[in-house]
């Protein structure tokens, strides 16, 4: 079926915000994105309401919409509340998911083990802006991969309904410096891990693993923003 005019606004505005293009405090003018993509001004309005819906946008009494800032708090809520949800999930992936699933985690994680040997060959020994955004979306592949696998819609809903999983990686989209060589390795032995725990079948040790990975991502996460409200 054909995108409606929202749905177009809606998907050009959330890849600018994936990319990066539009930074959080950044105030979002209407006419000016609706004349880049083509569009009257109501359709945008629409995208950027469902988008405020999402928690990406904030609306500003007499002064407009703006990009979100990132919360620490909310951060670090959202990390709790992902470690219960993902955890449980992994739990129930390791009973549920198909070989061609698994197939689908393997080709993953090659994407992110290419991406980690770049940033571990690279000067600076952490990503890029451009390779950050190439993780953070391997990294949702991965994690939505494994809610799918686990075949439980109530699981799914919850973390879709709070965007338990993009809202972590959009909180990171702008700074590159957070994964750094030793940060993308470990994640892809613990990726790895995770595999074998489901092709094993293994339930305490795939919801221990996810577990793992989630609070190991949540202490350097939260300790580089604490850092930076510091400055």
């Amino acid at each position: 079926m054909e995108q409606t005019l929202a749905e177009r606004s809606y998907d050009y505005i959330r890849n600018k915000l994936a990319c990066g293009d539009l930074a959080p405090g950044m105030r979002l003018v209407n006419r000016v994105l609706a004349s880049e993509i083509g569009v009257s001004v109501i359709p945008v309005r629409e995208a950027i309401h469902r988008l405020a819906s999402e928690g990406l946008i904030e609306h500003v009494p007499g002064s407009g919409a703006f990009v979100r800032k990132s919360d620490p708090q909310a951060i670090d809520d959202l990390y709790v509340l992902r470690d219960a949800l993902e955890s449980c999930a992994a739990g129930e992936a390791a009973l549920h998911i198909t070989e061609f699933q698994i197939d689908e985690l393997v080709s993953i994680l090659d994407e992110a083990l290419e991406l980690a040997k770049q940033i571990t060959q690279s000067r600076k020994q952490h990503a890029t802006k451009t390779q950050m955004i190439a993780w953070l979306a391997t990294e949702q592949r991965f994690h939505e991969l494994v809610f799918e696998a686990a075949r439980n819609q109530l699981l799914a809903k919850v973390a879709q309904e709070h965007r338990a999983i993009g809202q972590i990686f959009d909180a990171q989209r702008d700074n590159p410096q957070l994964l750094t060589s030793d940060v993308a390795n470990q994640t892809c032995v613990g990726k790895s891990e995770l595999i074998k725990a489901f092709r094993q079948r293994d339930q305490r040790k795939a919801r221990e693993l996810m577990s793992e990975q989630i609070q190991r991502g949540r202490k350097e996460v939260m300790r580089h923003i604490r850092a930076a409200t510091k400055r």
